[in-house]
């Protein structure tokens, strides 16, 4: 159930103020709840997370707890267009959730944005340019996986290790929800571990958004980028996971791709602007494949969950799945 405007209005009075505040439901998040503050005080979006009880993917629960110490990172290391969380609450005192706000940037997200061609591959370009800049974010303790405050995994020493189990975990995600059986879990898991050699590339872990779609970026009618957000499902690892989502959603054009690389070579990352080329060889296109499983197979779980109560979507999304991984076993050739 989501909070109503009464409980919203509470929530933003306990650190904005008395107001007036104007409260409104927003409607543009998929997961958390999401509102419209205004008033004299300025324009926020407050962000409320589902609770608990909700069926969620294992790196899904809790996971704004990782927000703030994103946003503080990249908005003292680089120029991404994030907004600073002025104020969160993950006590679960006033609510039986977690919540953040944050100030209201410019700008329409560039799904429901209206630019002639010019000015979508200025969004692009500049989209590619921050993704790098986040790229170049670095765990000090070169730790892999799911690092934040959620605390979903072990921090694992290498990426094909971390890897190995975010890829478990989500199958452990597909038995809970009743769609996949242990034996078929079990076969994808094998699947993986016969192929983790092609993971050992990956050697410094970088910060990974791990939500690149259009509905994370904002934009002015100019192609101006003026936000990035939605850093809740950040990961800590290869690139290559990170631009496999941006694939599978439809951002990889040619303007992202020239932002992407200038940028990567501007701050010296030489790995991360090898990417494109390295995606394109055997084991690249191996690790594609697993990228996109894993990225494939979350809606088996999300289709599962009261969020969408659709059965037969989520039957469809496991279908795929099994469907890519038999065409390899049977001709060794990784496509998704």
């Amino acid at each position: 159930m989501s909070p109503d405007a009464d409980k919203a209005h509470e929530l933003v009075r306990a650190h904005l103020g008395a107001g007036p505040w104007d409260v409104r439901a927003f409607g543009a998040g998929k997961f958390s709840d999401v509102f419209s503050v205004d008033g004299d005080g300025g324009q926020y979006v407050l962000r409320v997370a589902p609770p608990d009880s909700v069926r969620q993917l294992f790196y899904e629960y809790r996971m704004m707890r990782q927000e703030p110490a994103i946003h503080e990172r990249l908005l003292a290391e680089t120029d991404v267009p994030v907004p600073p969380i002025v104020a969160h609450d993950f006590s679960r005192e006033r609510i039986d959730r977690d919540y953040l706000l944050m100030p209201r940037l410019p700008g329409e997200p560039l799904s429901r944005a209206a630019l002639d061609g010019r000015a979508r591959d200025r969004a692009l370009r500049e989209w590619g340019r921050y993704v790098a800049q986040i790229h170049s974010l670095t765990d000090a303790e070169n730790r892999f996986g799911y690092l934040g405050a959620h605390r979903c995994m072990d921090p694992q020493p290498t990426w094909p290790g971390a890897f190995a189990v975010m890829f478990a975990q989500e199958l452990d995600d597909i038995i809970d929800s009743g769609v996949f059986d242990r034996a078929t879990a079990d076969a994808a898991r094998r699947l993986l571990d016969e192929n983790l050699g092609a993971f050992e590339h990956c050697t410094t872990s970088r910060l990974l958004h791990g939500d690149l779609w259009v509905t994370n970026l904002l934009v002015e009618p100019d192609g101006a980028v003026t936000g990035v957000l939605d850093f809740d499902r950040a990961c800590w690892g290869d690139v290559e996971w990170d631009l496999a989502i941006a694939e599978y959603c439809g951002v990889t054009r040619p303007a992202f791709w020239a932002g992407y690389e200038q940028e990567c070579d501007g701050l010296g990352l030489a790995d991360a602007a090898e990417a494109r080329k390295r995606i394109r060889s055997r084991d690249g296109q191996l690790r594609r494949m697993f990228y996109l499983l894993y990225e494939h197979a979350k809606y088996i779980v999300i289709r599962t969950s009261s969020r969408h109560d659709d059965p037969a979507g989520a039957r469809r999304y496991a279908d795929d799945c099994l469907a890519a991984m038999e065409r390899f076993r049977k001709t060794g050739r990784p496509a998704f």
